[in-house]
């Protein structure tokens, strides 16, 4: 079972249950030493502060699945912070659950209840949970969701190493498998959608969203993961990459200099040196980097502006409207 799980206080399961009981953990709450994760589930407040936001999301399916009468079969957004791929744009506060459509389960504050059918294969067990597939979640996010939140996790999902070092989570044949066994429902354009516009070359989330915004503008779509060689050899690879302007773009996330599978043992200031040779050799080859972060790509506008500043041409005026922008 996963570690958070082991900070929760279940009332129900104390040696007594008084409503005395129920009222200390509440009254902890109230003074902001306790923190109450679901219905009748506390934590730590300090213990559960020290973990990071995957694993609070995680503890808070645990503390609804194990306080219900039956089993849930945990989906959608919760199923994805399971499967371990990205949730952009989520605030993950209520947790996703799937029941069959005779259930006559409803939502309530802290769950979201979904009606629909669910064959075997749409379900497996992670954790001590029972929770959707990982290519049933990606349709149930991919129907539900803007393309901002579903396609970083489908690109993620799909990603194969250039080395062929990581294999994919899932196939694409399995996403069709999984789409047409669950035809007909509302959403299948949408998810149809999000399903062929995701790769399997995008190394990161923040790749993802800046495809997505540099569709949503209408800027040319760039070339994927560019080899760049010089005289000594290969350079590198680069996120995006627009050969008629001479134009390279790095989608640069603070994982690159403080993940540890990212610096590979490289010190921060090795790792920053590393990158700037990097671009200085791409330049010498006649080219313009230009680099951007989170905060401009999950923005539509800024990331507009930025690329349009780096030398790209202005998008169309039709949709320069659309974003209220001019063009």
């Amino acid at each position: 079972m996963d570690d958070s799980d082991g900070l929760l206080i279940y009332v129900r399961d104390l040696p007594t249950t008084t409503c005395a009981d129920r009222r200390s953990h509440a009254r902890a709450a109230e003074a902001g030493s306790e923190t109450r994760v679901a219905h009748g589930v506390y934590a730590d407040a300090a213990q559960r502060g020290s973990l990071d936001q995957r694993a609070r999301n995680i503890a808070r399916v645990h503390a609804v699945a194990r306080t219900r009468l039956r089993r849930p079969v945990i989906s959608h957004w919760s199923a994805t912070v399971l499967h371990g791929l990205p949730a952009v744009a989520q605030t993950l506060e209520s947790v996703h659950v799937t029941a069959p459509k005779a259930s006559g389960g409803r939502s309530y504050p802290g769950v979201a209840m979904h009606c629909v059918s669910l064959g075997d294969e749409d379900v497996v067990e992670i954790d001590g949970l029972l929770v959707t597939s990982l290519a049933r979640t990606l349709i149930d996010i991919a129907a539900s969701a803007a393309a901002i939140s579903s396609v970083p996790a489908l690109d993620q999902a799909l990603h194969q190493d250039r080395w062929g070092e990581k294999q994919p989570l899932v196939t694409t044949a399995q996403l069709w498998d999984a789409y047409s066994r669950r035809m007909p429902f509302v959403g299948h354009a949408r998810a149809r959608a999000a399903i062929d516009f995701a790769v399997t070359s995008s190394d990161s989330p923040l790749e993802s969203v800046s495809r997505v915004n540099m569709r949503e503008i209408g800027f040319c779509a760039p070339e994927l993961q560019h080899r760049f060689d010089d005289h000594r050899g290969l350079i590198g690879f680069s996120e995006f990459y627009w050969p008629e302007y001479r134009l390279v773009g790095e989608a640069d996330g603070q994982s690159k200099y403080t993940d540890p599978r990212c610096r590979r043992g490289r010190s921060l200031e090795q790792v920053l040196l590393d990158e700037k040779e990097r671009a200085d050799r791409i330049r010498a080859l006649g080219e313009t980097v230009s680099r951007w972060g989170w905060s401009t790509a999950i923005s539509p506008r800024a990331l507009r502006a930025h690329l349009l500043a780096a030398g790209l041409p202005l998008p169309s005026k039709q949709l320069a409207r659309k974003l209220g922008t001019g063009a």
